[in-house]
């Protein structure tokens, strides 16, 4: 439950629709095999990044969403690397484009310093 604690106001109901949807085919469910690895900002606040490793599954078999510090939402990112992040908390979302590939949502959090 920390994914839900950490996200506010309409990023919040936002989350709860997409966990809600897909909650009914998490039964079962195929492993979503991805990680990811951040990197921190260096010199000025925003260019921090996290980039998406989905270790022989294609990338175009996920929906993600990335939720951040001052309602920060990017939603379906299609590049594997996202860049330009300031400081703060993010989660990353990922969920099965498809029904039928029947993936279990996987989440990440992780902090830009």
């Amino acid at each position: 439950m920390v994914f839900v604690n950490s996200l506010k106001g309409r990023h919040l109901a936002f989350a709860l629709v997409i966990i809600s949807f897909n909650s009914f085919g998490q039964i079962n469910c195929k492993e979503i095999t991805a990680s990811i690895e951040s990197f921190n900002t260096k010199v000025d606040l925003q260019d921090g990044s996290v980039k998406i490793n989905f270790k022989e599954q294609a990338s175009s078999s996920f929906v993600i969403y990335l939720f951040g510090p001052g309602r920060y939402l990017k939603k379906d990112i299609q590049q594997e690397e996202v860049k330009g992040l300031k400081r703060g908390s993010y989660t990353l979302v990922l969920v099965g484009r498809n029904e039928q590939d029947n993936f279990c949502q996987k989440h990440f959090e992780f902090i830009i310093k």
